[in-house]
């Protein structure tokens, strides 16, 4: 508050009070309040440091987030990558096939003396089974300094012919493979096991490639064939030597024995037990069967091999007489299907 005092303060203080807000006079000689807004706040000093220390944190939160990732790469780098410890010295290869431990090291593109830590495993699997002899790799790294390489070949389970396109069986350069799935692969090792396999021969095949699933509905049904006939009667001493595909509806197997039977191509298993009956009931009536079309299913054609004694040397010669040949009545329990078969082997 200010005294007023006469006139001659009116000019000092007649722009002032336009800016005041309140004004009280009493009189004349009376005094002026001047508004208390008039004089600006201030924050106080304690505020602005807990400003300032917040601020001050959270920077050194925001840099100390940032950094932790590059430092993590660089520890990481200089552990692993820059260290002489983790250097390949040791590659355990194993296969269950003919590749050779240089093959599959030359296919992996791995060396001693790489880095362990920088080795792409996934990139070494893939290329490992780029090859058609591979069905499956499984490569695994361990410290310090070695990598595994396990490999599964496939296993063949018959050679591929055909005369039109010069695939011949027994071939290293132009004979195939064939798995189970129909894969068709070289073969790197033409030994005593893989000259026993069968061979499927059909005339009707497109070119095929080395690593490619063979197309011919034939073959593929003849591939199944083998493995089911294998299941049942191996034990008995039927092994296929030879399947013939003669059309898309039908595939010939000769076995090992000689014997010759006739499969549809998309009804092989029912063949199978029919043909299963039809040896029982020939070995009980001692008869030796030469042909059985087996598919047929009903009326199914059974020619059986017959032994004549000539009178010069008493020697016995096999041909082929066709049914119908008397047969004995068989020990197998009794069902429809066994009395038709049964039947044909009589030749009803």
């Amino acid at each position: 508050m200010r005294k007023r005092a006469g006139r001659s303060n009116y000019r000092k203080f007649r722009f002032k009070g336009l800016f005041s807000s309140r004004r009280r006079a009493d009189d004349d000689g009376g005094w002026i309040l001047l508004d208390e807004d008039m004089t600006p706040a201030r924050t106080p000093s304690r505020s602005k440091a807990r400003r300032r220390g917040f601020l001050i944190r959270s920077l050194a939160i925001l840099c100390l987030c940032a950094s932790l990732p590059v430092l993590g790469k660089w520890g990481y780098d200089t552990i692993f990558y820059q260290n002489e410890e983790f250097v390949l010295r040791r590659l355990n290869i194993q296969t269950d096939g003919v590749l050779s431990e240089a093959r599959l090291a030359e296919i992996a593109n791995v060396a001693a003396g790489m880095n362990l830590m920088e080795l792409d495993l996934e990139a070494i699997r893939s290329q490992v089974e780029t090859l058609p002899q591979v069905e499956k790799a499984t490569v695994t790294r361990e410290l310090p300094d070695r990598i595994n390489l396990i490999v599964r070949e496939r296993m063949p389970v018959a050679w591929l012919s055909s005369p039109p396109l010069g695939i011949r069986p027994w071939d290293m350069e132009r004979g195939y493979l064939l798995d189970s799935e129909g894969i068709l692969f070289r073969c790197l090792d033409l030994n005593d096991g893989m000259k026993s396999l069968p061979v499927i021969e059909s005339f009707q095949v497109i070119e095929p490639v080395e690593g490619g699933r063979i197309e011919s509905e034939g073959v593929r049904s003849g591939l199944k064939l083998i493995l089911e006939s294998d299941r049942r009667f191996l034990e008995q001493g039927m092994a296929i030597a030879e399947v013939r595909v003669r059309d898309e509806w039908a595939v010939e197997a000769i076995y090992q024995n000689r014997l010759e039977v006739t499969f549809g191509v998309f009804d092989y298993s029912r063949g199978l037990d029919d043909l299963a009956l039809i040896l029982g009931n020939a070995e009980d009536s001692g008869q030796r069967l030469a042909t059985v079309n087996v598919a047929a299913m009903k009326n199914i054609p059974v020619t059986f091999s017959v032994s004549d004694e000539t009178n010069t040397g008493g020697a016995a010669s096999s041909g082929a007489e066709s049914a119908p040949v008397e047969a004995v009545e068989p020990t197998l329990p009794e069902n429809e299907q066994e009395k038709h078969l049964r039947s044909i082997l009589k030749g009803g």
